[in-house]
């Protein structure tokens, strides 16, 4: 991306005139550029990194962003400050534990504090809630367990970020509902829950996304010597992408911008992807006000004008208000409409197609597809096409389950095996499938063959390889039969030894086991992060009442249970992969990573995913958001609105981040069977008759 000349008066501003500058517009006008060479005049002239905050909205953009700071050799006092609003929450949290632990209500406020990772959050609600669900909290319900945790924890976090107290959450959601009343008794069910948690956390000196943010928000930073430190420390001020950041952090930023000797904040008020985690996109448009320059960028002088008049005349469809006039054609955005019959029929077209940009000269790193979901059907036929062709491809997903991972699940089988006093059963099935990965090359039939012949279903072991027949062990084939015996041997040895700390476990199956097999890298990765995971998990375990081996029992029953990832494990970068097809979903994923491709592929767009947001009967993001009037009631017009404006939003963000061309691709039934007939087909449909 090429930044925009306009944006070098801001950078070349004034080092302590106390100046504010905002930088409006699409993210590929170049904002960020502008604030990595703003952030180098500030080094050059001399002011320390110590002295810099940069504010970032997500690790992956601070990880982006390091990369291209860490190339410009800045020199010793060149270190900067690179922070999520989170981030920097935590830590300033952790440096002043004794002054704020009391007032915020810890019950041992002379204990340091134990930080929850998503994950442990999860169990940690999971735990205090099942006694809750077994009493018949939450009947009716047709959810999995794990599903109505995460929405707790929504709740939560969204009464943090929005700053509004935990006990108005069962209110706000009751006040404005207007459907049948036998939901206000699940939001008093929330509301009991939620409350729970939250004082149990008070009691044991445990710190979820939530409390940080309550904690840093309400009380550290009403602190007049934290706030005499932070204000002396941080002299100049970086911003990006406000849009995808949420209330409270607007609240510093605009606290400290006044204060600042320079600030150059940036951000789009048409953006804001993150809405389910509570991003205020009208509070960028709100700071913008409060510097003392804009410069405004518009579409119109930074992407590709076709797309720019598509995405105005998809969003006049969507009632979305008037398409300013372009010089580009809406239907010159469309390079093809692929409509096929039966979806698998799509997904091979959509590989055909590809194949021939490719061959053509199209580099594999300038194309992307998005959908609203990477199935795992979308996920093999693409996968199976693009290797047969040789072509490298990236599937990126987000919020994931970590037993979606094969080599997870293999691994957990593998730990059960080795832990028979967790007293885990196993199915022949999930052995089988940890086999084929503990001893590659084996395929599944010959996988199977060993977990029937050599598993022990009353004891839960495996059994010595010289109870095979010869025949049998030729069928199994001799090489996989002696790495079968390795295997077997080294958990007869590590259950002899002194039970260690769980995630040691799972270093030492990696190093002596798995490492020795035809590992792929992207298995290495995951487990690498499924490491870092447990980890995690064993050092908040003590707060949580867990000790000795019950600690790996627990996080495996977590795992298998379907805990949603913490972001180490999701947190993948399409910029890692540049040469790589990017196959993302949903299409959220691809929006917030700041990728631009030449060519965009738009799949299922019949599809009632681009339009539907996800079923969530316990929170709701827009009433619990600081901006919702709480006067006012959820109809279905309300929804019906809040839709169109959000669909609207994923076309444009779509649009601004692709410069030669969309192909929009539906089949006439999705997997299940559902007719494709949209908001976005019908949009698409009425654009594409008209007349040029």
């Amino acid at each position: 991306m090429n930044m925009a000349p306009e944006f070098n008066r801001a950078i070349n501003s004034s080092l302590n005139e106390k100046y504010t500058y905002f930088l409006a517009g699409p993210l590929v006008a170049g904002q960020r550029q502008a604030l990595i060479v703003r952030l180098r005049v500030l080094l050059e002239a001399g002011v320390p990194g110590y002295a810099i905050l940069v504010l970032l909205p997500d690790r992956a953009t601070a990880r982006r962003f390091r990369q291209q700071v860490d190339e410009l050799d800045l020199g010793p006092y060149g270190a900067v400050d690179l922070q999520t609003y989170y981030g920097l929450a935590s830590r300033l949290i952790r440096l002043f534990w004794p002054l704020v632990a009391d007032s915020a209500g810890f019950a041992a406020p002379e204990r340091p504090p134990v930080f929850l990772n998503y994950e442990t959050a999860q169990y940690l609600m999971g735990q205090l809630s099942e006694p809750l669900l077994a009493q018949g909290y939450f009947e009716g319900l047709s959810m999995r367990p794990q599903r109505i945790i995460s929405q707790l924890l929504d709740n939560l976090n969204k009464a943090a970020v929005a700053g509004f107290a935990l006990g108005e959450v069962a209110p706000r959601l009751a006040q404005a509902w207007t459907g049948e009343a036998s939901r206000l008794r699940l939001y008093e069910h929330v509301q009991i829950c939620i409350d729970l948690y939250r004082g149990h956390c008070l009691q044991h000196g445990l710190l979820d996304a939530s409390l940080v943010f309550e904690v840093f928000n309400r009380h550290l930073v009403a602190k007049d010597e934290f706030w005499r430190y932070f204000t002396e420390r941080f002299r100049h001020l970086l911003v990006d992408s406000s849009e995808e950041m949420v209330p409270v952090a607007h609240d510093l930023v605009r606290r400290l911008l006044h204060q600042s000797d320079s600030a150059l904040l940036t951000g789009d008020v048409q953006a804001g992807f993150r809405i389910f985690l509570g991003v205020d996109a009208p509070g960028a448009a709100e700071l913008q006000a409060e510097c003392q320059e804009s410069i405004v960028v518009e579409p119109a002088n930074c992407a590709d004008p076709h797309l720019t008049a598509f995405a105005g005349r998809i969003g006049e469809k969507l009632g979305q208000g008037r398409t300013v006039e372009s010089a580009g054609s809406p239907r010159l955005a469309v390079v093809d409409l692929v409509q096929t019959r039966y979806r698998s029929q799509m997904i091979e077209s959509v590989a055909r197609q590809i194949i021939e940009l490719i061959n053509k000269g199209v580099a594999p790193g300038e194309i992307a597809i998005v959908a609203p979901h990477a199935d795992g059907v979308l996920r093999f036929l693409l996968a199976e096409t693009f290797r047969a062709a040789d072509i490298p491809f990236a599937v990126i997903r987000r919020y994931e389950t970590l037993r979606e991972e094969p080599v997870v699940r293999a691994c957990l089988t593998l730990a059960i095996l080795a832990h028979p006093e967790w007293g885990q059963s196993l199915s022949v099935f999930d052995l089988a499938e940890a086999l084929e990965r503990a001893l590659k090359p084996l395929d599944p039939l010959r996988a199977e063959l060993v977990a029937r012949h050599l598993y022990d279903l009353r004891s839960g072991q495996l059994k010595n390889a010289s109870e095979l027949n010869a025949k049998m062990r030729e069928r199994i084939g001799f090489a996989a039969v002696e790495r079968y015996e390795i295997l077997r041997e080294w958990l007869e040895s590590y259950r002899a030894e002194e039970p260690g700390a769980f995630d040691h476990f799972l270093r030492r199956l990696f190093g002596e086991i798995l490492s020795n097999c035809e590992l792929e890298p992207e298995d290495a990765q995951v487990y690498s992060k499924l490491i870092a995971s447990a980890s995690s998990f064993r050092q908040a375990a003590p707060a949580m009442d867990l000790k000795g081996t019950d600690i790996g029992k627990r996080y495996v029953e977590m795992v298998l249970a379907g805990v949603v990832a913490a972001q180490y494990l999701t947190d993948v970068d399409l910029e890692e992969a540049p040469e790589s097809i990017a196959l993302v979903a949903p299409v959220y994923t691809y929006l917030l990573s700041g990728h631009v491709a030449r060519y965009q592929f738009w799949l299922d767009i019949g599809s009632m995913s681009w339009w539907d947001p996800l079923h969530q009967p316990l929170t709701n993001h827009y009433v619990l958001a600081r901006r919702w009037n709480q006067d006012e009631r959820w109809t279905d017009a309300v929804d019906f609105s809040i839709r169109n404006q959000n669909l609207y939003r994923l076309v444009r963000g779509l649009c601004l981040r692709c410069r030669g061309g969309i192909y929009l691709c539906a089949s006439d039934s999705e997997g299940r069977g559902e007719v494709q007939d949209g908001p976005l087909m019908m949009a698409v449909q009425q654009v594409l008759q008209e007349r040029a």
